[in-house]
């Protein structure tokens, strides 16, 4: 008899190629729709998701949880630019959202919040971690001192055996 071919067993997280095909046909066909009904807006989109570029490009993870976090900050300062874009396509195509410096500088400042958040939040996780671990350490001190009080100095045990 044959063995059958143990099927792979997929990690856990990991997206079949054909999802990720429909996917990216979709997205472009969102582009192209707009690309050719609202050109200005994709000129728009092209230059606010620049800061998930960069970050892309300059992010060394594997995971590229810093383009996330512009790329998910920048989407959002743009979505009601958009979406007004949107609404007045019939009448100007759009055009006038090139021309607001809210709209530009409400990209650009949310991505630089995305940025200072990615490099910030390593910074207060570590000082956390390294506080928690100065009290712990605090803590069994004190613990060693009521011990070596209660039961005197054998309790100590030698010196050169304890990690360090």
């Amino acid at each position: 008899m044959a063995k059958m071919a143990k099927p792979k067993e997929k990690k856990s997280g990991q997206r079949s190629p054909m999802v990720l095909a429909t996917a990216g046909v979709g997205v472009l066909a969102i582009l192209g729709w707009l690309g050719f009904n609202v050109p200005w807006l994709c000129v728009y989109m092209i230059g606010g998701f620049l800061p998930t570029i960069a970050a892309y490009l300059s992010d060394p993870s594997r995971q590229k949880f810093d383009t996330i976090a512009v790329g998910t900050l920048s989407a959002g300062a743009m979505l009601p630019f958009l979406l007004d874009g949107l609404a007045s396509a019939g009448r100007t195509g759009g055009r006038e959202i090139l021309g607001n410096a809210y709209a530009w500088v409400s990209v650009y400042i949310a991505a630089s919040f995305a940025y200072a958040l990615c490099w910030l939040f390593p910074i207060v996780v570590n000082i956390a971690y390294e506080n928690r671990a100065q009290a712990r350490i605090r803590m069994l001190e004190r613990r060693k001192t009521m011990l070596e009080a209660e039961w005197g100095e054998s309790v100590r045990g030698e010196e050169d055996k304890l990690p360090r």
